[in-house]
């Protein structure tokens, strides 16, 4: 069977300190002007949404005038601003087939890929370079984890085998652990000394995780093996799969200890709460549900989806479920009653991942089609217009800081995108939208206010404050040869284009020539670099914009 792909005022205000440029919150008194926030709001999603920038600009500028604090405007127009200002972005360059998987590892320094052109990855996770020499199967990698400690990295592919590196060096550790089937999923023991398969033909095994030796022998499904891994405390395995039922079993003599059963139906996700008393578990008969780790008990109630339930996630602290279905809908639950905490998260297509960010405000979500969407988790606000990931998105990842997210897909690359600052913006946000939707000759009815502008560009330039606002607004205005590749990024412009053509390949010389479009003395060296490599070279200036899938 071959199985699916599982596995975000005015000039008096500008001569006070930036930190104190934030406009008062509407009192309750005035509704009516919160709800027109809200309408310009709505208006300029709509308006983004079908390319029209400045007008939505324009709508975002008296959206945050009329309600600077709590408003999922300053989300769009961070976006939109951001855009405008640079088409460039980290990407992950160098895989020749779709990435199957894309994780960072626990000190979040590096990224983890899979990909379907037998290879897995590491990478920089600052610079986009890769660390070591590919990690190399006979076949599509599906998998890859680090272990806890970030020492260690398991594979696994479809050549039947799966595998243990040192992550550090990238040298296999122990022999490798073979099937008859391809491995589908891996999970290690906290401690890192064990690991767990499952195989698209039902077996779920356990290993010596150094030497490759086979441990236990746990249980077979009579297909997929969808899901295995480690209680956080590293006492029980679980497993769950195509029959409809999810197990936990001793780790150290292998006995079944409880078994949940759903239905009858796939069960595509099963995970421990972070305290390890929950597992949640999501499915092919249309529910997400709770169970008690201990007792195997239902805990609270269904989580309805349309369809089916490709994907489920706790947040950091356990309170709260994402889930992903073929429905079209992304949806947040409360943990301990399985009530919907948000409205239906919509889209155009499957909703194949959704996840919570760090600090569990925000829901990134990843479809079918490509479409990627950053979400606030407690509103269901959407707090950016869908970006294309040019393929069906098989996984995302926040960093650490929670300020940007990782997207694997179809694609053969990983796409980077930087999230909006949670704080109230500053006045001076809405002024900079206002002056960004004026920067188009059709509409001569709305002015410029440069000298508005210009007073703003040398305050923030001027600035040391290091409040997230503070720190895009001196990004935003930077010039574009020591900008960095966006927002939250060290790598300037200049650092990321020497680094592309010092790698030489194909994939990163045309991307190095989009990124250098405006450079003339650049373009000349990238194309005679790209000519001794054989092959048609892009036009700058029509490359594909593959960081944000907007032109």
């Amino acid at each position: 069977m071959q199985s699916l792909i599982f596995s975000a005022g005015c000039a008096a205000l500008l001569t006070l300190p930036l930190q104190a440029q934030t406009a008062p919150v509407p009192s309750p008194e005035s509704a009516g002007g919160i709800s027109e926030a809200r309408a310009d709001y709505l208006q300029a999603i709509t308006l983004a949404e079908e390319g029209s920038n400045p007008e939505a600009l324009h709508f975002l500028a008296e959206s945050l005038r009329l309600q600077p604090a709590q408003n999922p405007a300053a989300g769009i127009a961070f976006q939109l601003l951001t855009e405008q200002r640079t088409q460039s972005s980290l990407l992950l360059l160098g895989h020749a087939g779709s990435v199957r998987d894309a994780v960072y590892s626990p000190d979040g320094a590096k990224v983890l890929t899979a990909s379907q052109d037998h290879t897995a990855r590491i990478w920089d996770a600052k610079t986009g370079l890769p660390l070591l020499p590919p990690l190399r199967h006979n076949d599509d990698v599906s998998v890859a984890i680090f272990s806890p400690d970030g020492k260690w990295i398991a594979t696994a592919s479809e050549d039947h085998t799966a595998r243990i590196w040192n992550a550090a060096t990238g040298q296999p550790v122990g022999e490798p652990i073979t099937s008859e089937d391809s491995f589908i999923s891996l999970g290690f023991s906290p401690d890192g000394k064990l690991l767990v398969t499952g195989t698209d033909n039902g077996h779920v095994k356990m290993w010596n995780a150094q030497t490759g030796k086979l441990v236990l022998n746990l249980t077979q499904y009579h297909d997929d093996a969808y899901c295995v891994s480690f209680s956080p405390d590293g006492s029980r395995v679980l497993s769950a799969g195509s029959d409809g039922r999810i197990d936990v079993f001793d780790v150290h003599s292998g006995k079944l200890l409880v078994t949940m059963t759903q239905a009858v139906n796939n069960i595509y996700v099963a995970a421990y709460s972070p305290d390890g008393r929950r597992i949640l578990s999501a499915s092919a008969d249309r529910t997400a549900r709770i169970w008690d780790a201990a007792t195997g008990k239902q805990v609270g109630a269904n989580m309805n989806h349309g369809f089916w339930i490709f994907w489920a996630a706790f947040n950091a602290t356990g309170t709260r479920v994402v889930t992903a279905s073929w429905d079209h809908t992304a949806r947040v639950w409360d943990a301990a009653t399985g009530l919907p905490v948000t409205p239906p998260l919509r889209h155009r297509d499957t909703v194949m991942k959704a996840v919570f960010s760090p600090d569990g405000t925000l829901v990134a979500t990843g479809t079918h089609d490509g479409s990627v969407r950053l979400w606030d988790a407690a509103t269901g606000d959407p707090l950016s217009i869908p970006r294309d990931a040019q393929g069906q998105v098989t996984s995302i990842a926040f960093n650490r800081a929670g300020n940007s997210f990782l997207v694997a897909s179809q694609d053969k690359r990983v796409r980077f995108w930087d999230v909006p600052p949670h704080e109230t913006p500053p006045s001076w946000l809405a002024d900079l939208a206002e002056f960004a939707s004026t920067q188009v000759n059709y509409d001569t009815l709305r002015k410029p206010q440069l000298a508005l502008i210009t007073d703003l560009r040398k305050q923030l330039l001027a600035s040391t404050a290091d409040d997230p606002w503070t720190k895009f607004g001196r990004w935003y205005f930077f010039e574009s040869d020591v900008r960095p590749i966006s927002p939250w990024s060290t790598v300037s412009l200049q650092q990321y284009v020497d680094s592309l053509t010092a790698r030489g390949d194909g994939d990163s010389l045309d991307y190095a020539l989009f990124l250098s479009r405006d450079r003339p003395t650049w373009v000349l060296k990238l194309i005679k670099l790209r000519e001794k490599l054989g092959g048609s070279t892009p036009a700058p200036s029509k490359a594909r914009d593959d960081d944000d899938g907007h032109n």
